[in-house]
């Protein structure tokens, strides 16, 4: 269930970071340009590495909390 959260989640923010570049695009009368297909890419992918900073802080505290232990 938390995970079809999370992915759920990730979708809207996904979805709505690719309406507001479409939008943009069709405001400025571009069309689907290289620059555009760029930041389509990265409305994929920018949430992917906020996941991964908070993968990170976990890790470095659960790799803190591993080594006081030990010592």
């Amino acid at each position: 269930m938390f995970e079809a959260a999370i992915v759920l989640l990730y979708g809207l923010v996904t979805a709505a970071a690719i309406a507001v570049t479409m939008l943009e695009g069709w405001a400025n009368r571009d069309g689907l340009t290289l620059h555009r297909l760029a930041g389509l890419i990265a409305c994929l992918l920018w949430p992917l590495t906020l996941v991964l900073f908070i993968l990170h802080g976990c890790v470095l505290r659960l790799l803190t909390r591993l080594s006081r232990s030990a010592a």
